[in-house]
Protein backbone atom coordinates (compact mmCIF):
# COMPACT_ATOMS: atom_id res chain seq x y z
CA UNK A 1 0.00 0.00 0.00
CA UNK A 2 0.97 3.69 -0.63
CA UNK A 3 1.57 6.17 2.05
CA UNK A 4 -1.87 8.03 2.76
CA UNK A 5 -2.76 10.78 0.57
CA UNK A 6 -5.13 13.49 0.28
CA UNK A 7 -8.43 12.38 -1.19
CA UNK A 8 -10.40 9.61 -0.96
CA UNK A 9 -8.22 6.01 -1.71
CA UNK A 10 -8.22 4.33 -5.31
CA UNK A 11 -7.83 0.97 -6.55
CA UNK A 12 -5.09 -0.36 -9.01
CA UNK A 13 -4.87 -3.35 -11.14
CA UNK A 14 -1.57 -3.76 -9.22
CA UNK A 15 -3.45 -3.91 -5.93
CA UNK A 16 -6.05 -6.11 -6.80
CA UNK A 17 -3.90 -8.81 -7.70
CA UNK A 18 -1.48 -8.58 -4.56
CA UNK A 19 -4.74 -8.69 -2.66
CA UNK A 20 -6.08 -11.98 -4.22
CA UNK A 21 -2.53 -13.47 -4.07
CA UNK A 22 -2.07 -12.43 -0.27
CA UNK A 23 -5.54 -14.11 0.51
CA UNK A 24 -4.18 -17.44 -0.91
CA UNK A 25 -1.12 -16.98 0.88
CA UNK A 26 -3.53 -16.27 4.25
CA UNK A 27 -5.39 -19.69 4.02
CA UNK A 28 -3.73 -21.19 7.87
CA UNK A 29 -5.79 -24.60 7.67
CA UNK A 30 -4.21 -27.14 9.64
CA UNK A 31 -4.60 -30.38 8.37
CA UNK A 32 -3.67 -34.03 9.43
CA UNK A 33 -3.23 -36.53 7.77
CA UNK A 34 -4.18 -35.04 4.40
CA UNK A 35 -7.59 -34.33 6.64
CA UNK A 36 -8.41 -30.46 7.59
CA UNK A 37 -8.93 -29.74 11.22
CA UNK A 38 -12.44 -28.10 11.63
CA UNK A 39 -12.21 -28.12 15.65
CA UNK A 40 -9.94 -29.22 17.85
CA UNK A 41 -10.47 -29.46 22.05
CA UNK A 42 -14.08 -27.97 21.56
CA UNK A 43 -12.64 -24.75 19.78
CA UNK A 44 -14.87 -24.07 17.57
CA UNK A 45 -17.63 -26.14 18.90
CA UNK A 46 -17.58 -29.23 16.93
CA UNK A 47 -21.35 -28.88 15.46
CA UNK A 48 -21.09 -25.34 14.39
CA UNK A 49 -17.60 -26.51 12.87
CA UNK A 50 -19.59 -29.18 10.92
CA UNK A 51 -22.41 -27.22 9.77
CA UNK A 52 -19.98 -23.83 8.97
CA UNK A 53 -18.70 -26.45 6.68
CA UNK A 54 -21.84 -27.54 5.15
CA UNK A 55 -22.80 -23.90 4.50
CA UNK A 56 -19.57 -23.47 2.55
CA UNK A 57 -19.79 -25.75 0.07
CA UNK A 58 -21.57 -25.00 -3.19
CA UNK A 59 -20.66 -28.04 -5.42
CA UNK A 60 -22.45 -31.14 -4.87
CA UNK A 61 -19.59 -33.14 -2.85
CA UNK A 62 -19.08 -36.18 -0.36
CA UNK A 63 -17.85 -34.75 2.90
CA UNK A 64 -16.49 -36.67 4.73
CA UNK A 65 -16.34 -35.74 9.01
CA UNK A 66 -14.32 -37.67 11.55
CA UNK A 67 -15.28 -36.67 14.96
CA UNK A 68 -13.17 -38.40 17.50
CA UNK A 69 -12.96 -42.12 15.53
CA UNK A 70 -16.86 -41.66 13.95
CA UNK A 71 -16.73 -41.18 10.39
CA UNK A 72 -19.86 -40.06 8.78
CA UNK A 73 -19.56 -39.80 5.17
CA UNK A 74 -22.31 -36.86 4.08
CA UNK A 75 -23.88 -35.45 1.11
CA UNK A 76 -23.45 -31.81 0.11
CA UNK A 77 -24.23 -29.47 -2.07
CA UNK A 78 -25.37 -25.75 -3.16
CA UNK A 79 -24.96 -25.36 1.44
CA UNK A 80 -27.29 -28.46 1.87
CA UNK A 81 -26.92 -31.01 3.93
CA UNK A 82 -28.48 -33.63 1.26
CA UNK A 83 -28.45 -36.77 4.03
CA UNK A 84 -25.60 -39.69 5.52
CA UNK A 85 -24.57 -41.99 2.90
CA UNK A 86 -22.96 -43.88 5.85
CA UNK A 87 -21.27 -43.78 9.49
CA UNK A 88 -18.64 -45.90 10.65
CA UNK A 89 -17.58 -46.55 14.26
CA UNK A 90 -20.40 -46.88 15.69
CA UNK A 91 -23.33 -49.17 17.01
CA UNK A 92 -25.41 -50.84 13.54
CA UNK A 93 -28.61 -49.02 15.31
CA UNK A 94 -27.40 -45.87 14.29
CA UNK A 95 -27.51 -46.85 10.33
CA UNK A 96 -31.04 -45.73 10.54
CA UNK A 97 -29.82 -42.22 9.97
CA UNK A 98 -28.25 -43.01 6.35
CA UNK A 99 -29.60 -44.12 2.96
CA UNK A 100 -31.91 -41.19 2.32
CA UNK A 101 -32.01 -37.79 1.73
CA UNK A 102 -33.29 -35.21 3.74
CA UNK A 103 -36.95 -33.75 3.30
CA UNK A 104 -38.75 -30.59 4.31
CA UNK A 105 -41.56 -32.92 4.70
CA UNK A 106 -40.08 -35.21 7.00
CA UNK A 107 -38.31 -32.62 10.07
CA UNK A 108 -38.64 -35.56 12.64
CA UNK A 109 -35.54 -37.56 10.75
CA UNK A 110 -33.33 -34.23 10.57
CA UNK A 111 -33.94 -33.41 13.89
CA UNK A 112 -32.99 -37.13 15.21
CA UNK A 113 -29.48 -37.05 12.95
CA UNK A 114 -28.70 -33.58 14.83
CA UNK A 115 -29.67 -35.05 18.14
CA UNK A 116 -27.62 -37.82 17.14
CA UNK A 117 -25.06 -35.51 15.73
CA UNK A 118 -24.89 -33.52 19.01
CA UNK A 119 -24.35 -36.61 21.30
CA UNK A 120 -20.94 -37.31 18.90
CA UNK A 121 -19.83 -33.35 19.21
CA UNK A 122 -20.61 -32.99 22.91
CA UNK A 123 -17.18 -33.76 23.98
CA UNK A 124 -15.50 -34.25 20.73
CA UNK A 125 -11.97 -33.51 20.70
CA UNK A 126 -11.04 -33.23 17.33
CA UNK A 127 -13.16 -32.59 13.89
CA UNK A 128 -11.62 -33.24 10.55
CA UNK A 129 -13.24 -33.25 7.28
CA UNK A 130 -12.28 -34.49 3.79
CA UNK A 131 -13.92 -33.46 0.16
CA UNK A 132 -14.43 -36.25 -1.59
CA UNK A 133 -16.23 -36.56 -5.42
CA UNK A 134 -20.07 -36.83 -4.89
CA UNK A 135 -21.55 -40.25 -4.39
CA UNK A 136 -25.22 -41.19 -5.42
CA UNK A 137 -28.18 -40.56 -2.88
CA UNK A 138 -31.56 -39.80 -3.94
CA UNK A 139 -32.89 -38.15 -6.72
CA UNK A 140 -31.39 -34.74 -8.65
CA UNK A 141 -34.44 -33.38 -7.48
CA UNK A 142 -34.17 -34.13 -3.94
CA UNK A 143 -32.48 -30.96 -2.64
CA UNK A 144 -31.89 -31.72 0.79
CA UNK A 145 -32.29 -28.92 4.02
CA UNK A 146 -30.16 -25.66 4.06
CA UNK A 147 -27.61 -24.82 6.54
CA UNK A 148 -29.09 -22.48 7.51
CA UNK A 149 -32.26 -23.90 8.75
CA UNK A 150 -30.13 -26.92 10.04
CA UNK A 151 -29.32 -24.48 12.73
CA UNK A 152 -32.87 -24.18 14.35
CA UNK A 153 -33.47 -27.66 13.58
CA UNK A 154 -30.53 -28.52 15.60
CA UNK A 155 -30.80 -25.37 17.78
CA UNK A 156 -27.15 -24.42 17.23
CA UNK A 157 -27.10 -20.65 18.36
CA UNK A 158 -23.42 -19.74 17.81
CA UNK A 159 -23.57 -20.64 14.32
CA UNK A 160 -22.93 -17.77 11.88
CA UNK A 161 -25.63 -18.86 9.40
CA UNK A 162 -28.23 -16.61 10.91
CA UNK A 163 -25.67 -13.88 9.53
CA UNK A 164 -25.17 -13.61 6.45
CA UNK A 165 -20.93 -13.92 5.35
CA UNK A 166 -20.13 -10.44 5.26
CA UNK A 167 -21.86 -9.73 8.16
CA UNK A 168 -20.07 -12.09 10.14
CA UNK A 169 -16.49 -11.23 8.70
CA UNK A 170 -17.44 -7.51 10.21
CA UNK A 171 -18.84 -8.85 13.06
CA UNK A 172 -16.07 -11.10 13.84
CA UNK A 173 -12.92 -8.58 13.16
CA UNK A 174 -14.33 -5.53 15.17
CA UNK A 175 -11.12 -5.20 16.67
CA UNK A 176 -9.36 -4.82 13.57
CA UNK A 177 -12.34 -2.43 11.65
CA UNK A 178 -13.01 0.11 13.56
CA UNK A 179 -15.70 1.70 10.71
CA UNK A 180 -17.93 -0.18 8.06
CA UNK A 181 -20.58 0.55 5.77
CA UNK A 182 -22.19 -2.74 4.98
CA UNK A 183 -24.74 -2.93 1.86
CA UNK A 184 -27.04 -5.42 0.56
CA UNK A 185 -28.27 -5.32 -3.08
CA UNK A 186 -26.81 -1.48 -2.68
CA UNK A 187 -28.55 -0.94 -0.13
CA UNK A 188 -26.68 0.01 3.30
CA UNK A 189 -27.77 -2.26 6.01
CA UNK A 190 -25.21 -1.55 8.74
CA UNK A 191 -22.65 0.66 9.47
CA UNK A 192 -19.84 0.89 12.47
CA UNK A 193 -18.18 3.87 13.70
CA UNK A 194 -17.61 7.10 12.17
CA UNK A 195 -18.57 6.40 8.41
CA UNK A 196 -17.82 10.03 7.48
CA UNK A 197 -14.24 9.46 5.37
CA UNK A 198 -15.84 6.18 4.23
CA UNK A 199 -19.31 7.67 3.03
CA UNK A 200 -17.55 9.38 -0.63
CA UNK A 201 -15.92 6.04 -1.54
CA UNK A 202 -19.52 4.12 -1.44
CA UNK A 203 -21.18 7.28 -2.51
CA UNK A 204 -19.31 8.59 -5.48
CA UNK A 205 -16.29 5.16 -6.16
CA UNK A 206 -18.08 2.14 -5.51
CA UNK A 207 -20.26 1.66 -8.51
CA UNK A 208 -17.61 2.59 -10.85
CA UNK A 209 -14.83 0.42 -8.94
CA UNK A 210 -17.49 -2.60 -9.52
CA UNK A 211 -18.14 -2.19 -13.19
CA UNK A 212 -13.93 -1.80 -13.60
CA UNK A 213 -13.60 -4.99 -11.93
CA UNK A 214 -16.03 -6.73 -13.73
CA UNK A 215 -14.86 -5.63 -17.26
CA UNK A 216 -11.28 -6.97 -16.35
CA UNK A 217 -12.45 -9.60 -14.29
CA UNK A 218 -15.34 -10.75 -16.46
CA UNK A 219 -15.62 -14.14 -15.50
CA UNK A 220 -14.82 -13.94 -11.88
CA UNK A 221 -17.90 -13.36 -9.66
CA UNK A 222 -16.54 -15.02 -6.24
CA UNK A 223 -15.48 -12.99 -3.00
CA UNK A 224 -13.52 -10.13 -3.87
CA UNK A 225 -11.49 -8.40 -1.01
CA UNK A 226 -9.36 -5.44 -1.80
CA UNK A 227 -7.10 -2.74 -0.62
CA UNK A 228 -7.11 0.80 -1.62
CA UNK A 229 -4.36 3.02 -2.52
CA UNK A 230 -3.90 5.77 -0.11
CA UNK A 231 -5.54 5.52 3.08
CA UNK A 232 -8.61 7.12 5.94
CA UNK A 233 -5.51 9.27 7.11
CA UNK A 234 -5.53 8.48 10.45
CA UNK A 235 -2.98 5.65 10.19
CA UNK A 236 -5.75 3.30 8.92
CA UNK A 237 -6.12 1.74 5.56
CA UNK A 238 -9.09 1.18 3.28
CA UNK A 239 -10.69 -1.79 1.51
CA UNK A 240 -13.53 -3.18 -0.18
CA UNK A 241 -15.30 -6.71 0.33
CA UNK A 242 -17.70 -8.55 -2.08
CA UNK A 243 -19.36 -11.66 -1.84
CA UNK A 244 -23.11 -11.78 -3.63
CA UNK A 245 -25.00 -9.18 -3.58
CA UNK A 246 -23.30 -7.69 -0.73
CA UNK A 247 -20.42 -5.31 -0.35
CA UNK A 248 -18.79 -3.09 2.41
CA UNK A 249 -16.26 -0.66 2.97
CA UNK A 250 -14.14 -0.81 5.74
CA UNK A 251 -11.04 0.86 7.85
CA UNK A 252 -8.48 -1.30 9.24
CA UNK A 253 -5.52 -1.48 10.96
CA UNK A 254 -2.86 -1.99 8.62
CA UNK A 255 -1.19 -4.37 11.24
CA UNK A 256 -3.96 -6.91 11.37
CA UNK A 257 -4.08 -6.72 7.56
CA UNK A 258 -2.96 -10.58 7.80
CA UNK A 259 -5.25 -12.24 10.70
CA UNK A 260 -7.99 -10.10 8.26
CA UNK A 261 -7.20 -11.69 5.12
CA UNK A 262 -7.32 -14.68 6.71
CA UNK A 263 -10.70 -14.60 8.23
CA UNK A 264 -12.04 -13.47 5.23
CA UNK A 265 -10.94 -16.64 3.53
CA UNK A 266 -12.00 -18.31 6.06
CA UNK A 267 -15.64 -17.07 5.99
CA UNK A 268 -16.05 -16.06 2.44
CA UNK A 269 -14.65 -18.53 0.04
Amino acid sequence: MTPATKGPPTVTDHSLLVTRLMALAADDSVFVGGARVLSRAGLPAPLTAIITEIDSTVLERTLVFDIDGIVLRMAVAGRRLRGVIDIAGIPPSATALTGRVLAQDDIATTKTLGAFLADVCKDAQQVTVRSHPAEPLGTPSEAGIPAASLVGLWQVVDHGTGQSRMARFLAGNTAAIPEFIHATAGVITGTQGDTAKLDPIWRDQFMAFRKRQQAIFAHQDGPLLVCLDGGSGDGHGVAIAMTGDEASVFTYDPAAISAILASWHRIAH
